[in-house]
């Protein structure tokens, strides 16, 4: 089955001139309620968190058609202290969740698909990580939960992970909405990425010390918050008390040692996943053993 996104998904973003993407894009944050008075936008700190986010993860590729039900997968490297798992939740409901990809020594997810294009920014000497696992509840679409996680996403990422260089692979009927309205630049072509089916999958890349300039430029004076009178440049670049990450002490360390989930966490994703050494690669079990050294792996998942 293919990929139900379909080649013309999205199809007139590429009639759209840039600037008329954009100011489409920012009348429609405009009619949003981007306060989200009763939504909690968090990182994952628990096992129902990450089970909630994975299931909602898991139920967006199953409706796309590139996974087939019950067949997908926990990713190690999704518990691992590289990985930070952003959700909004209202109450205990999962609306929409992210994710970032720090470097590690697992590499990251894309270079499956797009090994070359990940080497070749790596040689650059710069901080590398993925952006991927969006996934918004069917009824929130189009509320503006999506750009609010990448809001939270690029801020942990530029301000608090030091991160030089973001890197995504995307539909490439998303190019467009990610080329203009996030100003991600293309990173190589378009290549099929068999672990879904041959989905298609074009990599893409945001220079994060580069591209604050761009966003002045472009969005500076574009209003998405009538009331504050907030513009898009502050809303993504500006200080802001929005997202509390002072529950993570940790975050200014070149190299995360400690990550938002703890051991007890980690044993009991393990078991309701059935994750044993047996269904994982070496590499997979032994950055387990290394960040979570009390943790027993056996047979049947965490002992």
């Amino acid at each position: 089955m293919k990929d139900r996104l379909g080649r013309f998904k999205n199809a007139h973003f590429a009639l759209l001139p840039p600037q008329l993407m954009r100011s489409f894009a920012m009348r429609r944050i405009r009619a949003s309620d981007i306060s989200f008075p009763d939504v909690t936008f968090k990182i994952v700190s628990t096992e129902e968190e990450m089970a909630g986010a994975f299931a909602l993860l898991e139920e967006s590729y199953v409706r796309r058609g590139i996974v087939a039900e019950g067949q997908m997968r926990l990713q190690v490297i999704s518990l691992l202290p590289s990985t930070t798992t952003f959700i909004a939740k209202r109450c205990d409901q999962i609306l929409a969740t992210l994710s970032l990809i720090e470097d590690s020594d697992l590499g990251l997810p894309m270079e499956k698909v797009h090994g070359p294009e990940v080497a070749g920014v790596r040689q650059l000497f710069r901080k590398v990580a993925e952006v991927g696992a969006l996934a918004v509840r069917s009824d929130q679409r189009r509320t503006g939960l999506s750009i609010m996680l990448y809001n939270m996403m690029y801020r942990w990422a530029r301000y608090w992970r030091h991160v030089d260089d973001l890197m995504i692979a995307v539909h490439p009927s998303a190019r467009f909405f990610y080329s203009n309205l996030l100003l991600f630049r293309p990173l190589g072509r378009v290549q099929n990425y068999a672990g879904l089916r041959d989905a298609a999958s074009l990599p893409m890349r945001l220079d994060i010390p580069g591209v604050q300039m761009r966003f002045h430029r472009i969005y500076r004076g574009q209003i998405v918050d009538q009331r504050s009178g907030l513009d898009f440049y502050d809303f993504f670049c500006a200080p802001s008390d929005r997202f509390d990450f002072s529950a993570h002490p940790d975050f200014r360390r070149p190299i995360a040692v400690e990550g938002p989930l703890e051991d007890r966490a980690v044993s009991g994703l393990l078991r309701r996943f059935s994750l044993c050494p047996t269904a994982m690669e070496d590499q997979e079990a032994a950055a387990l053993r290394r960040h979570f050294p009390a943790l027993s792996l056996s047979m049947d998942g965490a002992a």
